[in-house]
């Protein structure tokens, strides 16, 4: 008996030991196969991630409607289709997850293809958000919506603070995604102070340029001006080196309406005509100041003058003709029948992609070409002049100090000082 029972305990302990060898060969495997599995999964992340980062432009552009989400990943509003949105360079990518650049804000790399630039933005026109000094701060409803070129772009959730811009009638121009975007007047809870002690431009100074020549040039084109351009690159330098904000066609029109604040230091540059204005076009990039051409139609197409550095607006047609008015100097508009001056100006701005902006020839006007202006819809015209444009003068009389070779240093640093 005592015999059986140690029998039986050795067999017990023989497969104790072949249980737990079992065990221990058991565990081996799953941690050598953990180890696979755990090396599988990192490849798979590893393969995935550079997926994500292979799909990745700074430009991108919505591929169908898509859910925004915060950094938790949790919903916060929604985008719509083909809207084109710029990412944050900087962001680290770690899982499937865009960065909008300037917002704490993600969107799926599969949602998104890579554009080379945001086509919806012609001519630099809400690029220039970054000088206007802010009005106030609004406080949004709990949901909003964000609108660009009268889209609607971001659809919101959450009270939201952002400086006040641009102060239209019915909405406010704000920054998202580091560019200018409206949000409607409705979706706003509050305007609250926000104490910006900047110093604010009261008078407008718009310089009026003609031809920009070399001194050789000098000897063909006699009239006062005909400015050298060492003359003119010593104005334009100034400008530069003093930090002054040149003005684009838009940004005028915001201003002199009153929707905009301006830096102290602000000046608009223009041009008349289209002769000798290649040596303007190359200081104008040199210093990086924005200019605006009135071209005469007539004369040269607009491609002959482009440059991201010049807008290019309404001369007339083919009005700019001295003498056609009997007893008078100036331009045709002021005795052409209604018909062809409209007929004119209709070329005019169909030459110039619908342009809005005009500039007297010879600076010559009355009230019912002002009226013919606005029938063929202009909304703001320039003039010669001796002073500064002010918040409320009359956009079709915006006065222009000319610059001739005869202007000092003294006389142009004057024009357009705002002490």
């Amino acid at each position: 008996m005592a015999k059986r029972r140690r029998k039986i305990k050795k067999k017990r302990v023989f497969l104790l030991v072949i249980f737990l060898f079992a065990c221990a060969f058991l565990i081996f495997l799953f941690l050598n196969k953990k180890e696979d599995l755990l090396e599988d999964v990192n490849n798979i992340k590893k393969v995935d991630i550079e997926k994500v980062k292979g799909n990745y432009g700074h430009y991108v552009k919505i591929n169908k409607d898509i859910n925004l989400v915060d950094a938790k990943r949790k919903k916060i509003g929604s985008l719509n289709k083909d809207i084109e949105v710029i990412l944050d360079d900087d962001y680290e990518i770690v899982d499937e997850y865009y960065k909008l650049d300037g917002e704490d804000i993600y969107i799926k790399y599969n949602d998104v293809s890579k554009i080379d630039k945001l086509v919806e933005i012609n001519n630099n026109e809400y690029a220039t958000y970054n000088n206007y000094i802010p009005y106030d701060s609004l406080i949004t409803n709990d949901e909003y919506k964000l609108y660009i070129l009268d889209k609607e772009y971001y659809s919101l959730s959450g009270s939201n603070k952002y400086d006040i811009l641009v102060n239209d009638d019915d909405k406010y121009g704000v920054v998202f995604n580091n560019r200018l975007v409206y949000i409607n007047k409705e979706d706003v809870k509050d305007v609250i102070d926000s104490n910006h002690d900047k110093e604010v431009l009261n008078g407008l100074p718009v310089l009026n340029y003609h031809y920009t020549v070399n001194k050789d040039e000098l000897k063909e084109c006699r009239q006062s001006i005909c400015m050298e351009d060492i003359q003119v690159e010593e104005e334009i330098k100034y400008l530069s080196d003093n930090e002054y904000y040149s003005l684009t066609m838009r940004d005028v029109y915001l201003f002199l309406t009153g929707k905009i604040k301006l830096p102290k230091k602000s000046v608009v540059i223009t041009i008349d005509d289209g002769w000798y204005v290649s040596r303007m076009i190359n200081i104008l990039e040199k210093y990086k100041m924005i200019g605006t051409l009135f071209l005469i139609g007539s004369l040269e197409s607009p491609d002959a003058y482009r440059s991201d550095y010049l807008e290019i607006h309404s001369h007339s047609w083919n009005m700019h003709t001295p003498g056609v008015c009997s007893g008078r100097h100036g331009g045709a508009i002021l005795c052409w029948d209604k018909d062809k001056i409209l007929e004119d100006l209709k070329k005019s701005r169909e030459s110039l992609n619908n342009t809005t902006v005009y500039c007297f020839p010879f600076y010559e006007y009355n009230d019912k070409v002002i009226g013919y202006l606005k029938e063929a819809g202009f909304n703001m015209a320039f003039i010669g002049g001796d002073k500064k444009a002010y918040v409320g003068d009359n956009l079709f009389k915006i006065h222009r100090y000319e610059l001739v070779n005869y202007t000092d240093m003294e006389t142009f640093i004057k024009y357009v000082s705002n002490t």
